[in-house]
């Protein structure tokens, strides 16, 4: 399958100590935006449809409106940091980076970074430094290479994912290989290519994304409008969310959705996660544009 875009009308008190353990990875994962890495079989869609505590001042659309594809919402050299929040407690800071365009088997790609840090206070229980990166195609807008490092606690693991066109598979760091469609998504570069889409406002896209040793067609709905005011500045924003088929924290019942600018930057502005165990958001506090 190719990707393609389909139009569809249709007070938590402190955290005990067990709380970050199971907190923190999932909201590093989180982080990756379009993908905290799925589970096979598992669907967080599945009892989120009723959930509108995220979404209660989303504005609707009332007909049928499509914004425009955007050529280059962004460049190398854009940097956001986020605040992450716990309900009220602080928990530490994520960043979306685009480092550079540089060169990758002979192609030249966007490196895309994701990077979550827990402060000095949960540091303290739960360690987190996950470091995500993604070199994405710059002409034909898909993944080649996914990598993570990821320091959670006690708990340490690298992976690395290459896409191979030319056999239609995706190589693991282990050696095995599985199936891909063409020109897929990965958990990061899914969320840039969002930026760049056609969105049918009150419908879906949808495109090809692979995961944990497998691909499936991701789909993204688009909620409405909605006015967010961040440290960073004021924004009119377009709200999208992705029906995850994430495990770990998730567990059948989360949620994720994201605040893009209503513009062509399309930049993300604030995330919030509806979890079992209470809500996560990141909240953009610095941002600077790329060259």
């Amino acid at each position: 399958m190719r990707n393609v875009s389909h139009l569809r009308t249709g007070r938590p008190g402190t955290p005990e100590r067990t709380r970050p353990r199971r907190l923190l990875p999932s909201l590093a994962l989180a982080l990756g935006l379009l993908g905290a890495t799925p589970a096979p079989g598992a669907d967080s869609t599945a009892t989120a449809e009723g959930d509108t505590s995220l979404t209660a001042a989303v504005k609707r659309p009332e007909g049928q409106e499509v914004l425009p594809p955007v050529t280059q919402p962004f460049r190398a050299g854009e940097s956001l940091k986020f605040s992450v929040s716990y309900g009220f407690i602080n928990a530490g800071a994520a960043y979306l980076e685009v480092p550079e365009v540089r060169e990758w088997n002979g192609r030249p790609v966007y490196q895309l970074l994701a990077r979550a840090e827990s402060n000095r206070f949960f540091s303290g229980i739960y360690k987190v430094r996950n470091r995500i990166e993604s070199f994405w195609d710059s002409a034909g807008h898909f993944s080649l290479r996914y990598a993570e490092n990821r320091r959670e606690g006690k708990h340490r693991a690298q992976s690395e994912i290459v896409f191979d066109y030319a056999k239609q598979e995706a190589r693991y760091h282990d050696g095995q290989t599985f199936p891909i469609p063409p020109e897929v998504q990965d958990a990061l570069s899914s969320f840039y290519y969002t930026r760049t889409m056609a969105l049918p406002l009150g419908g879906s896209v949808y495109f090809d994304y692979h995961a944990s040793r497998k691909s499936v067609p991701l789909e993204v709905k688009v909620l409405g409008r909605e006015q967010i005011e961040t440290p960073a500045g004021r924004f009119d924003c377009i709200v999208i969310e992705p029906l995850l088929k994430a495990g770990g924290i998730f567990k059948n019942k989360g949620r994720l959705v994201i605040w893009l600018t209503d513009d062509e930057r399309r930049m993300p502005v604030l995330m919030k996660s509806k979890v079992l165990i209470g809500s996560i958001s990141a909240t953009l506090v610095e941002m600077k544009p790329g060259a």
